[in-house]
Order: C-alpha cells, then structure tokens, then sequence
C-alpha cells in the first residue's frame, strides 16, 4: 500500500525464502515479528509540527489510494458496557460507570457515516509513527492498514500533529497542505472526527475487558488495563469537551 510513498518496506529474513517475519526467543518462549527494511533515522522531537505540511500532502496521496470498502464493526452500545459493568461491581466499574453518557455520546456521533469517504489507508498517521531520515520523513508501521474514511484520518492526523489542536497553526497547516495536494476538506461537522472518537470507545472497551478478566492477562497487565481504560475514557470525555472548537476549525 506504500509504494510510490517513503516507507519501511516489508523484507523476507536471510536464508528462509519466507514470508518477511522472523522468530524471536526470548527466555523460553519464541515470538514472530515482521521484519522491514533498515533506515537511519530517529524519532520526532516533541515538537512535530514542522512535518505537518508534510502529513497532509502524504494523507492526500494514501487518499487516491482504490478504495478497500468501508471500515468494520461499530462502537459497542451503552448496553453491552451496562452488561460488562454489571457482572464486578467495584470501585473500577464504579468509575467506568460514570463514563456511560460520554460513552453514548460519543456512540451516536461514531455511527454517522453518511457523506464520508472510504479509503484504503495507513491507520495510523501520527508522530510516533514517523520517522526523521536524512531524506526527509518516513512513515512506518504499516502493518494495521486497510479501510478507514478519509475525513477520520486526516482530522486524527490534525489532532495528533497539533497536541490535540492546541497548536491551531499547525492543526491548520495539516488541512490546507491535505487540500493544497487534491484532498477534499472534511465537513465542519462533529461526524469528521468520529475516527477519533472510535479510537478511544474501541481502546477503552478492550482495557475494561482485560481489566474485567475477559483476557488472558497477568495481574499486572490486568491492574495496568485499570488505569489505561480509565486515561482512555478521560480523554474521550475531553475530546467531546473540544468537539465544538475543533469543528469550528474546518470552516
């Protein structure tokens, strides 16, 4: 999906003629890993805007991209996270619980996909996933690909690259650079930004099922789900806290 754009690309291990994964021992135990070309690069500073021009004009690219369809599955409903909750009541379930209207919110806006456009893309365009080359940026982690809708993508790019849209310049610059090399301006509308919003409902919803057990998971990874669900959930409540101003940007 890559080709013709600056990435990492996929490569077979020496000697195997297989697929490009490797296996890994550590300890005892053996792990796949994809393997990619090498590049010299290192990671961005936290200041990423000066690549913002950049992100957009690479969104605008993946974007003329042939579609792939539209994304799969749906945010879970208020009642599939009533269920979970229901089953341990305690202090964590307690503070998800209190989570439930922003969760519903942030479900109704999620679900409105009519005008949007599908695209065959990277997923996950943000500063942790670029990476600062002598031939300029390069964009790894291609390895969740597949459909997304263009206004989500671009406008999570937006978010991300701006900390969160407080760097408005550099929020904007995204945009106009995604505009300027042919992409199409997503609509002022809070549904622009449901990408996002799907982002932390799916994160937060996978957090409360290792929290809850539904997972196998070690008593550590379960106690760290009990703070990653409820970060997650906090910043979901704080998005669609700034759903307003954010919009108002995409006029």
């Amino acid at each position: 999906m890559g080709e013709g754009l600056p990435h990492a690309a996929p490569r077979a291990p020496a000697r195997t003629g297989r697929a490009p994964a490797g296996d890994v021992r550590v300890g005892d135990e053996v792990a796949g890993y994809l393997v990619h070309e090498w590049h010299d690069g290192a990671p961005l500073t936290t200041d990423a805007a000066d690549v913002a021009e950049w992100v957009g004009a690479t969104l605008a690219s993946l974007h003329r991209l042939p579609a792939a369809g539209p994304p799969e599955g749906r945010p879970h409903p208020v009642s599939e996270w009533r269920e979970w909750l229901d089953e341990a009541p305690n202090d964590f379930t307690d503070a998800v619980r209190a989570y439930l209207p922003d969760i519903a919110e942030a479900g109704r806006i999620a679900v409105e996909t009519a005008d949007l456009t599908p695209v065959a893309t990277h997923r996950d365009v943000k500063p942790d996933n670029v990476l600062r080359t002598a031939a300029g940026p390069l964009l790894v982690d291609w390895d969740g690909a597949g459909p997304d809708r263009a206004e989500w993508e671009i406008t999570r790019a937006a978010l991300y690259f701006s900390h969160l849209g407080e760097d408005q310049a550099a929020f904007t610059t995204v945009l106009d650079a995604y505009e300027a090399a042919g992409g199409h301006r997503p609509p002022a509308s809070p549904t622009a930004f449901a990408g996002l919003l799907r982002t932390y409902l799916g994160g937060a919803a996978w957090m409360v099922w290792r929290a809850l057990g539904h997972r196998p998971v070690t008593p550590a990874e379960r106690a760290a789900a009990h703070t990653h669900a409820l970060e997650l959930l906090a910043d979901l409540r704080t998005s669609l806290t700034n759903l307003p101003t954010w919009t108002s940007r995409l006029r």
